[in-house]
């Protein structure tokens, strides 16, 4: 096994914790927000962003390494 293919194994394991937090979160911020804890869900709202945002990353990284070069 390659380095490149442990890299992206590690960013694949990254990215299902971050999908398993980005879960817990988003049922969080929805109970906070039923809760009319609105200012609470928005700040939870904000972390649940940026977690899909660092998963499509690790995906879009992962994916450019694991592509054959040109």
């Amino acid at each position: 096994m390659d380095t490149t293919t442990q890299w992206a194994d590690q960013l694949q394991e990254a990215d299902e914790k971050i999908a398993e937090a980005y879960v817990i979160l988003e049922s969080l911020r929805q109970e906070l927000k039923d809760a009319g804890r609105k200012k609470d869900a928005y700040a939870i709202g904000e972390a649940v962003e940026r977690l899909a945002r660092y998963g499509r990353l690790f995906q879009d990284i992962r994916q450019s390494w694991l592509e054959p070069e040109d």
